[in-house]
């Protein structure tokens, strides 16, 4: 009997493990679960000025300080990261609406550029932030996550995670009517 249980206890652990796994998903995926309450949001607060080399080309830089004045986006995403294969239709809807800057985060540059070569490349510039040391800076703590920036600096959306058609027609489209687009 022990020994039939030390043979199921890596089955055990490893459905519990998906069984938590799952429902956190799925109560982010249909709204069940706020994402703000996960760790801290710098909504409402300036975002910090930061400097990033260009994707595809290092001796450019994407500073924030350039888009004083105007209202945008910025969507932090890699390749590796499922959630942002799905997002995709969606930033590409949201940049219909409004300038998204994105930022690339601990990814290899082939593997980035494939990602945009496969689902489309909707950014206005694109910085690469290798070590991931930025991303924290302006609040990111998991991936994907979008932020609406006002055009005075101030950010008023601080999206945790994927962002689907729920999302743009609910907190995105908010967002958007504050800044006067729709």
């Amino acid at each position: 009997m022990q020994q039939r249980l030390t043979l199921l206890l890596p089955l055990i652990l490893f459905l519990l493990f998906a069984g938590v796994a799952f429902w956190g998903l799925w109560s982010v995926s249909t709204g069940a679960r706020d994402t703000k309450s996960i760790g801290f949001s710098r909504e409402g607060q300036k975002i910090p000025t930061i400097s990033l080399p260009l994707l595809g080309a290092a001796d450019q830089q994407l500073s924030l300080t350039d888009w004083q004045g105007r209202a945008y986006a910025i969507n932090v995403w890699a390749s590796w990261c499922l959630p942002c294969r799905a997002e995709a239709p969606a930033i590409a809807r949201l940049a219909e609406s409004i300038p998204v800057l994105g930022i690339n985060t601990r990814d290899q540059y082939d593997d980035a550029r494939e990602f945009l070569a496969q689902f489309g490349n909707p950014y206005t510039a694109h910085g690469v932030d290798a070590n991931g040391r930025a991303s924290i800076e302006i609040g990111i703590q998991a991936l994907p996550e979008t932020l609406i920036i006002a055009p005075d600096g101030t950010i008023i959306l601080h999206h945790r995670g994927p962002i689907f058609a729920r999302e743009m027609d609910g907190v995105i489209a908010d967002a958007l009517k504050k800044l006067g687009r729709e």
